[in-house]
């Protein structure tokens, strides 16, 4: 579980968000907007 939070966290601070915890409450709202961050849509 460890891996896959380090893992959404990383993929944000790519996406250039800074405040981790606020973009992490964003994605768990839209279910879409992870997938946008690796490309497939």
């Amino acid at each position: 579980m460890t891996g896959l939070r380090d893992l959404a966290i990383g993929i944000h601070r790519q996406d250039g968000h800074t405040d981790i915890a606020a973009a992490l409450r964003h994605a768990a709202r839209n279910h879409l907007q992870p997938l946008t961050a690796f490309g497939p849509t």
